[in-house]
């Protein structure tokens, strides 16, 4: 995609995009992971709706081995997704504070490029586009409270309920409560909607941070101009 010097967001998340992951990469899921994710998320929702429809209809044969067959898939699919992250937060813990330091000579020439395109912005362009960020932010954050309350403080928590629900039936999965069904899939999209709902909030504040410094150095210029 080729360069453009005119403020927007798009070409600021192209710029932030084209950085170099650096020593966090490690924390990115490789290709092969996040395919076996997608497979694992569709044979959870397969899974979800057999059961749905065993408990809306009369239970047949074919149901109980679409179930089993899907909650196998889902297992193997993600078991090595569980098995890097427990890995990847073993080494990350173990070395923390090297890795931090890493990561940040790496981030500072890197943001420091982009700062200084941000600052050829007119300031006019920076303060809308800080609003901007302001007033998006203000709705996720009310969005969230609408839909999560204050369970999105929980993180993977609601994922790992869901999970022992369905272990706990996998004997007879298909006479599984109704209840724990839904409560089962509740916890799973709450835990879907905070994971998405996260991801947005922690680049809406990346947004912010990169504009205010931005204004920050271009009222420091002005200043230093006019004495």
């Amino acid at each position: 995609m080729s360069s453009n010097d005119t403020l927007s967001f798009t070409e600021l998340d192209r710029r932030l995009r084209e950085i170099p992951d650096g020593p966090s990469a490690i924390l990115n899921s490789p290709p092969p992971f996040r395919v076996a994710n997608a497979v694992g998320t569709t044979a959870c929702v397969l899974t979800l709706l057999t059961i749905g429809l065993a408990k809306a209809t009369q239970a047949a044969p074919w149901m109980l081995t679409v179930v089993q067959v899907g909650f196998a898939v889902m297992v193997l699919a993600w078991l090595p997704t569980f098995v890097r992250s427990c890995w990847v937060l073993s080494l990350t813990m173990w070395q923390w504070q090297k890795d931090l330091v890493e990561q940040l000579d790496h981030d500072r020439s890197e943001f420091m490029a982009i700062l200084a395109w941000l600052h050829q912005q007119p300031e006019s362009a920076l303060i809308e586009c800080q609003r901007m960020v302001a007033v998006s932010h203000r709705q996720l954050i009310a969005k969230i409270g609408m839909l999560a309350g204050g369970l999105d403080r929980l993180g993977i928590l609601p994922a790992l309920a869901a999970a022992y629900l369905f272990l706990r039936n996998t004997g007879d999965i298909l006479d599984m409560p109704a209840w724990q069904l839904l409560i089962a899939v509740f916890l799973i999209l709450l835990w879907m909607i905070v994971t998405m709902a996260t991801l947005m909030r922690i680049r809406l504040q990346l947004y912010d941070a990169l504009l205010t410094e931005a204004l920050a150095m271009r009222r420091k210029t002005a200043q230093e101009s006019a004495a």
